[in-house]
């Protein structure tokens, strides 16, 4: 009998330290995807003048008459509105106009900061955005990439700071010549990095743009419905 309470205890030890363990492993695994999704989603969105705000600004620039057949360099200051739901402050410069009758490109660098729900950061950026469908169709397709490189800041997950990049490709983003819409596209995001803590970053998500400024974020299997104004989810 002595033997058997014995044998009973141990396994009971045992089942609870295996417990133990799951219970604190599957945490770190959840949270290194949500910081990655959470910068990933911040990178795109309008309200931290992301990717999707590269997009608009070169389909707009490409309306404008006065600037249509030359190329044309900009440097210039932005800041985020008061009460804003995302702060930020960068320096930005453009290039941008035709290389032929049919396809307009916008090239940008910028440094700044910015202070989101769920991530600051520091970060300096690059990228270019080519427009076609100027002769054809009723859509204007832009495709092109990004970057950025900087420290960012979770206020997510297990609050890291993570010194990394984020690397975008955008393929065919559809807008609507008529209304000026965008509504369509896909996105192919990667973070990578490495976190204060001694942990190493790298995760790739497909971003699925679905209209009216949301889109689904899928990463390793794990999926995410992005508000691509506030870079929430």
């Amino acid at each position: 009998m002595k033997n058997l309470k014995i044998a009973t205890i141990l396994l009971a030890a045992i089942v609870m330290a295996s417990g133990c363990k799951k219970s604190d492993e599957t945490p770190v695994v959840d949270a290194t995807i949500e910081e990655a999704a959470s910068i990933m989603a911040t990178s795109m969105c309008t309200s931290n003048a992301g990717t999707l705000s590269q997009i608009e600004d070169a389909v707009e620039l490409s309306q404008n008459l006065k600037i249509k057949s030359t190329l044309t360099d900009s440097s210039f200051t932005i800041t985020s509105a008061t009460g804003a739901v995302i702060t930020y402050q960068y320096q930005v410069n453009y290039s941008y106009g035709f290389l032929n009758p049919n396809n307009y490109q916008l090239a940008y660098t910028s440094t700044g900061s910015y202070n989101s729900p769920n991530v600051n950061a520091t970060v300096s950026a690059d990228g270019s955005v080519n427009i076609t469908g100027f002769l054809t169709g009723d859509y204007y397709t832009v495709n092109g990439q990004s970057g950025r490189e900087g420290t960012f800041t979770m206020k997510i997950g297990s609050n890291s700071s993570i010194t990394g990049s984020v690397s975008t490709t955008l393929v065919n983003f559809q807008v609507n010549k008529t209304t000026g819409i965008l509504e369509s596209g896909t996105a192919t995001i990667i973070v990578s990095g490495n976190t204060s803590s001694g942990r190493t970053l790298s995760f790739t998500g497909t971003l699925v743009y679905t209209g009216n400024y949301t889109g689904t974020l899928t990463i390793s299997g794990k999926q995410y419905y992005i508000n691509l104004t506030t870079g929430t989810f």
